[in-house]
């Protein structure tokens, strides 16, 4: 008996089980819109991953982008945005896990999005950087 398998456009992921590879380009699907509804910040020479600028946010624009990712990976053990729910995603390889670490990168006191955690981590809430 020959065994059907089905293989992903976008990523080349193989699947023997139907249901999972549906499962799979549903998550494909999510992430697409996610990108449309919070397009993701052009980093022309990695200027913005390396903390040379950054993107200015707000506090609603943040509440909406940590909904939209809570939505996605749906209910587990773990209070969201927690250590546990981190390790869970990364751990276990989830492809949201990415995307929810750039709600990381966003400042929680002035919300400037920054191309890494660690200047949004440190930054200085004052206008010695140039924002775009």
């Amino acid at each position: 008996m020959k065994q059907t398998v089905d293989k992903c456009e976008q990523c080349g992921a193989l699947f023997e089980d139907p249901q999972r590879y549906s499962d799979h380009a549903e998550t494909h699907k999510k992430l697409a819109q996610l990108d449309m509804d919070f397009p993701k910040v052009l980093d022309d020479g990695c200027k913005f991953a390396n903390g040379g600028w950054n993107e200015q946010r707000d506090v609603a624009w943040l509440a909406l982008y940590k909904e939209a990712i809570v939505a996605m990976v749906g209910k587990t053990q773990y209070t969201p945005w927690s250590y546990g729910w981190f390790r869970l995603l990364d751990d276990g390889g989830s492809p949201y896990y990415g995307a929810a670490c750039r709600a990381l990168n966003v400042c929680e006191t002035c919300y400037r999005e920054w191309g890494q955690s660690y200047y949004a981590n440190n930054c200085q809430h004052i206008d010695k950087r140039e924002t775009r």
